[in-house]
């Protein structure tokens, strides 16, 4: 395992940390956001206004995974179309932070589609609601196809543009274009929606949503067309990994290794998350209500346990990997 996989292998769980520390960091800012209100029904802190620091730390931390997993795959793709021994695992594993990373900036678009419905703010203009809503919804979209275009079509693996034919570079154009088109449809209908919804103050009637349904079913068609026109000047294929044969003992190693780092990192994110809400709003006998304080005995109690399980997953996932890519090698 040469420095550039362990690089790789790094780079990935650099990214799960960051991201990580971006959510709790976020869920703590959005406790400060929280409107809170006296007796009278006055705001004595936090905000109304749909426009949040929170919004924007959750995507950067998003963001940054998937910044990371795509520099380490793109890192571990050249090492296997150079037939490295001990890539294929490394390049399985920023595989996997590269998928992770695309449905979690999908997921962040859609939560952010639905969670501006029924939530009325007064006070706020377009501006607001742009930034609000609209911003972040596009710059996932962005991300997610920079991530998909670096991991596909755009792979450092690949054949340099300088010397590809006319017919090649067609090719990769409309390789490109079937990956952009629908998450572009997609953005477009729910931003349609959020309009729709921003102007009438009301739900989606039947008929919107058969619009905007109707733009996502023709971006993925046309994502289709362009696909099959990729495949049909017969391009290049891309670097294939090798298939490496292992026992039935080390395959079942294998298993309850990818079930334990999955369990443990949804551990580390839950403990976190919920040492965060500890010091959620509590409320005196007066109906005032006040943030709790970050404390030591609340780190030591509450928040070093979650950090700890996060190492616990870093160390794990990165000897797993280099075991792997070892035995691969051999």
């Amino acid at each position: 395992m040469n420095k550039t996989l362990k690089s790789a292998t790094a780079l990935v769980l650099v990214g799960l940390t960051f991201m990580w520390f971006g959510m709790v960091i976020a869920n703590y800012i959005g406790l400060l956001e929280d409107p809170i209100r006296d007796q009278y029904g006055n705001l004595t802190s936090g905000t109304d206004s749909i426009l949040k620091v929170s919004t924007y730390i959750f995507l950067l931390s998003l963001l940054g995974l998937a910044f990371f997993s795509a520099w380490a795959y793109r890192k571990a793709d050249v090492q296997l179309a150079a037939k490295t021994e001990g890539s294929l695992p490394v390049f399985r594993f920023t595989t996997v932070g590269v998928i992770v990373s695309l449905v979690s900036l999908a997921l962040f678009a859609i939560i952010c589609f639905f969670a501006s419905f029924n939530s009325y703010h007064f006070g706020d203009g377009p501006v607001q609601q742009f930034l609000g809503v609209y911003l972040p919804i596009l710059l996932a979209a962005a991300g997610c196809i920079y991530v998909l275009l670096a991991a596909t079509v755009y792979r450092k693996s690949n054949v340099p543009s300088s010397s590809l034919t006319p017919e090649e570079r067609k090719t990769k154009r409309e390789a490109a274009l079937a990956f952009i088109y629908p998450i572009l449809g997609t953005t477009l209908a729910l931003i349609i929606g959020l309009v729709v919804y921003q102007a009438r103050r009301e739900n989606p009637q039947v008929w919107v949503w058969v619009l905007i349904l109707a733009i996502v079913g023709s971006s993925i068609v046309t994502g289709m067309i362009y696909a099959a026109r990729t495949k049909a000047h017969a391009a290049k294929p891309l670097a294939k990994p090798v298939r490496v044969q292992g026992t039935a003992a080390l395959n079942l190693n294998l298993v309850l290794v990818v079930l334990f780092i999955v369990v443990v990192t949804v551990m580390s994110f839950t403990f976190g998350i919920s040492a965060v809400h500890e010091l959620d709003v509590r409320y005196d006998y007066m109906g005032a209500g006040k943030l709790q304080p970050i404390t030591f005995n609340w780190f030591m109690k509450s928040m070093l346990p979650a950090m700890l399980i996060l190492t616990l997953v870093d160390v794990s996932a990165y000897i797993a990997v280099r075991i792997r890519s070892i035995i691969a090698s051999k």
